[in-house]
């Protein structure tokens, strides 16, 4: 219909137009719903978690002594430079400790780890920490071998 001035007036939509929209916004937020839902599942019980873990700690822990008796006898043989063996040794040891925990041990500084409340894990590589950056060695690889050997046995 036009009005005096020429323009037309806004059509008017169908009420079905009105039901169907608000049908698809309805269904559309059911979905969500449940796929939201549906999507959360209870963790499952474990058993035995704790002798589980304990034994995985136990290979670990093996498994490192290993590694820092073969770097021990690498360096003493000289297979090995002492400032690599003492950056291996440090290197296991953080590893130890974040296969352990789950952290990304082998990037923390001495401060990070002492903010995360790791101080005999940190008194251990400030120990060995000198070795792998002074010129000379401050002390023997075997000193340090058992200084990693200590942190390793100490981890619980």
């Amino acid at each position: 219909m036009q009005d005096e001035a020429g323009f037309y007036s806004p059509l008017q939509y169908e009420p079905q137009w009105l039901w169907l929209g608000l049908t698809l916004v309805l269904l559309t937020g059911a979905w969500y719903g449940w796929i939201l839902v549906s999507g959360r599942t209870k963790a499952p019980a474990r058993q035995n978690a704790p002798a589980r873990q304990v034994r995985h700690l136990e290979t670990l822990r093996a498994a490192c002594l290993s590694a820092i008796d073969a770097t021990a006898t690498d360096a003493d043989a000289g297979r090995l430079p002492e400032r690599d063996a003492h950056q291996r040794l440090s290197f296991l040891v953080r590893e130890f400790a974040g296969a352990a925990t789950g952290l990304p041990m082998t990037s923390m500084t001495l401060e990070d780890l002492h903010r995360h409340q790791f101080k005999d894990l940190a008194a251990g590589i400030a120990g060995i920490y000198p070795n792998e950056f002074a010129p000379l060695p401050v002390q023997s690889v075997r000193k340090s071998a058992e200084a990693a050997r200590q942190v390793v046995r100490a981890w619980n």
